[in-house]
């Protein structure tokens, strides 16, 4: 049977999408670069692309562009990083003193079985935690060089590409028979546009949470408060998924404020959590038409496949297979 031309198209795209995702099951190096310099072009096209709109010339904004977003990293790498590696090993500390010397059990003495319930989740937290901070450490300091590869390569693509940007997105249909290249060139354009809303609002939700976290924390636990806003923004940029990872330190570290205060921190944090919830759902159902249960499912699989860095990488894969039904499937 002949396919048409769409059926071809799709074929084609498909075939590109295996080989890369056997790609990066092959080499996870391969699989890091391509994240973070995706996500990492994606925000300087959203910088390049607010600049280009108040009259800014193509040279001059692709230059502020690169240099704000690498001047914010930089300034993240020389004033925040340092602070969050120092902090580290005392917070950790400070986690395993709570749940060992049960500091709720002085306030919540009137509710003597909340107490023991809360004493038998604490008990198995606490080598949880341990097993994980340990491994964690260890895999971090096996990985330096690897990450510094990573690094230097999703710094390159990210240069060049932004460089570049008019040939290298002239260029993507000419991977494809010319005969399907209008129709993929259409695709990419619908799926470029669709990855652009998810990672700036990805990025606006993470920021929120952060500068939230650093002024809240500020108030209740000013020792860890660049921590907490650090670990804030990096595990919302894991939707949905990672603000049960985020919770579980905050909650634990909270036990020590008392009952009251630990009532209002978590308040506050479910609060600010559910209005950057909403914004994102809202924002992706109407930019890129995926729902929640799509985006859990994906994080999952990716997920178990890919290992941490797939959670990163899933919502992405589930705009691009959302974007392959709405325009070769959907009737």
């Amino acid at each position: 049977m002949k396919l048409s031309i769409k059926q071809q198209a799709l074929l084609y795209i498909i075939i590109y999408a295996v080989a890369f995702f056997i790609a990066f099951m092959i080499s996870k190096t391969l699989l890091y670069v391509f994240v973070f310099s995706l996500i990492s072009i994606l925000v300087v096209n959203y910088i390049y692309k607010n600049l280009v709109r108040i009259k800014i010339p193509h040279a001059f904004a692709v230059i502020i562009s690169l240099a704000v977003y690498f001047g914010v990293l930089i300034y993240a790498f020389v004033n925040i990083i340092p602070v969050v590696v120092k902090q580290v090993g005392p917070f950790y500390e400070f986690m395993r003193n709570i749940l060992d010397s049960k500091y709720w059990q002085e306030y919540l003495k009137d509710n003597p079985q909340l107490s023991e319930i809360i004493g038998k989740i604490a008990d198995w937290a606490s080598p949880q935690i341990s097993e994980v901070f340990n491994n964690y450490l260890l895999e971090f300091a096996k990985k330096i060089p690897n990450f510094l590869v990573i690094l230097f390569y999703s710094i390159l693509f990210t240069i060049y590409i932004t460089i570049y940007t008019r040939w290298t997105t002239s260029s993507l249909p000419g991977l494809f028979p010319k005969k399907v290249r209008p129709i993929v060139e259409d695709f990419l354009k619908k799926l470029g546009t669709s990855l652009q809303s998810y990672v700036d609002i990805l990025l606006l939700g993470a920021v929120i949470v952060s500068v939230s976290f650093y002024v809240l924390f500020s108030a209740y636990l000013p020792q860890y408060k660049v921590l907490l806003a650090f670990w804030g923004f990096i595990t919302n940029l894991i939707p949905i998924v990672g603000v049960v990872i985020e919770w579980i330190p905050v909650i634990i570290v909270t036990l020590a404020l008392g009952l009251k205060d630990f009532i209002i921190v978590n308040i506050i944090v479910a609060l600010v959590h559910l209005g950057a919830f909403l914004f994102f759902i809202f924002i992706m159902k109407y930019k890129a038409d995926i729902n929640p249960v799509l985006m859990i499912i994906f994080i999952f699989v990716i997920g178990l496949t890919y290992g941490l860095v797939g959670t990163f990488f899933a919502v992405p894969v589930a705009i691009f297979f959302v974007t392959v039904w709405n325009e070769f499937i959907k009737g």
